[in-house]
């Protein structure tokens, strides 16, 4: 059996979480014996090659698009007539696939949606991984993730919208979701019990056993895109009070953010307390995390980030404010304090920091176990195989 994979999200070589899970499942029904054939650009190309993936690719476009700065609107033009050409270039390549091939869509965006529910193919899948803006958080800009010219907003609004509605008038389908809430509109749009899957974003479970656990030598971990959504000033804020009030305290920032983040650094008086890891391997993330105190999260809005999960089977204790996404994912692995309340953010931070050192983590005291099995990648690439078994059998 033949899957072709939807991915004209790839602009680059670069990869973030949602490529990550694709690349996971494609993993997994390759092992199980499928044929992978993907479509998407040269950066997918290069990602493929990069992990060794048994698959071919069919290319929807000529190259890989310049960098531009898509927080700019001619940034943002440029990038959605490179995601049109894609989809106009996707088009009749879909003369290739097979009635009886299955075919992903490996986001909920129109380019990736839309071929599929136009492919001749029989059995067709999708993956929703977060909620888009309603229209009146655009409009209010009421939501974080949403920029000053709203324009990728209304976009990502529209095209949800559009590709679940599309994809829900198909006959023979599967859709997996990431979040437990999502459900009710599934359900709402007509789609039955046995066409929908909830799907972990999956953790590097294996992986995380193998790495051994340090000495835990920084009392706290940051790991996240430098942008206002993830709550940025209230981290920075809360660095500088720890920094007065624990004694030698000590913080690690992993990722590519010196640049954006050390001038407020030095500013705030912080340049001895952090240390920038620059970009690092997974087992030098898992290392990191098993070698710090608390995981830091102080963003206004999220899906179900992975990242949380990463530092929970660290055994690292997680702080967080209480936003709708995390209790229904996350339950009780994660230390909630009331939404952006900054003071009692802060707080909890040094309390939590005073535990640890003292020895005392809430997390020895929870079913990790259960945790890991559930979040795998074993868990979520078997959910994924099943539900392949099961459509393919309609």
């Amino acid at each position: 059996m033949r899957i072709h994979f939807f991915t004209n999200g790839i602009f680059s070589t670069g990869i973030a979480g949602g490529d990550i899970h694709f690349l996971k499942l494609a993993e997994g029904a390759a092992r199980a014996g499928y044929e992978l054939n993907f479509f998407g650009g040269h950066g997918l190309q290069h990602t493929i090659r990069k992990y060794e993936l048994p698959a071919t690719v069919t290319l929807t476009d000529d190259g890989i698009m310049p960098k531009t700065d898509t927080g700019a609107l001619g940034g943002q033009i440029k990038l959605f007539r490179d995601m049109f050409a894609r989809y106009r270039r996707t088009l009749p390549l879909l003369e290739t696939i097979g009635e009886n091939d299955l075919v992903y869509a490996t986001s909920d965006y129109w380019f990736d949606v839309l071929p599929v529910v136009r492919s001749r193919a029989r059995r067709k899948m999708m993956v929703w991984h977060m909620n888009a803006p309603g229209f009146g958080e655009i409009i209010t800009r009421s939501r974080p993730d949403v920029d000053a010219m709203r324009a990728s907003s209304l976009h990502y609004w529209a095209s949800q919208n559009h590709s679940l509605r599309r994809f829900a008038g198909c006959a023979h389908k599967h859709l997996f979701h990431l979040h437990p809430a999502m459900r009710p509109e599934l359900q709402r749009l007509g789609l039955r019990e046995d066409e929908m899957s909830y799907v972990s974003y999956g953790l590097e479970v294996t992986l995380n056993e193998s790495v051994p656990a340090p000495a835990r030598e920084f009392d706290a971990v940051w790991i996240g895109r430098v942008h206002r959504q993830k709550g940025i000033d209230d981290l920075l804020a809360t660095l500088e009070l720890l920094a007065k009030r624990v004694e030698n305290f000590r913080t690690i920032i992993i990722g590519n953010v010196k640049d954006a983040l050390a001038p407020e650094m030095a500013k705030r008086g912080l340049e001895k307390h952090v240390t920038f890891s620059g970009f690092v391997s997974e087992e030098e993330k898992i290392r990191l995390f098993k070698a710090s105190r608390v995981f830091l999260m102080p963003s206004q809005h999220e899906g179900s980030p992975r990242v949380v999960g990463e530092s929970i089977i660290a055994n690292t204790p997680v702080l967080a404010y209480d936003i709708p996404n995390y209790r229904p994912v996350f339950g009780g692995f994660v230390r909630y304090v009331p939404a952006f309340d900054l003071a009692a953010f802060q707080s909890a931070a040094e309390d939590e920091i005073k535990k640890m050192r003292a020895g005392d983590n809430y997390l020895a005291r929870l079913d990790l176990a259960e945790f890991k099995r559930a979040n795998s990648w074993e868990t979520t690439q078997g959910k994924f195989l099943a539900a392949l078994q099961k459509l393919r059998a309609t």
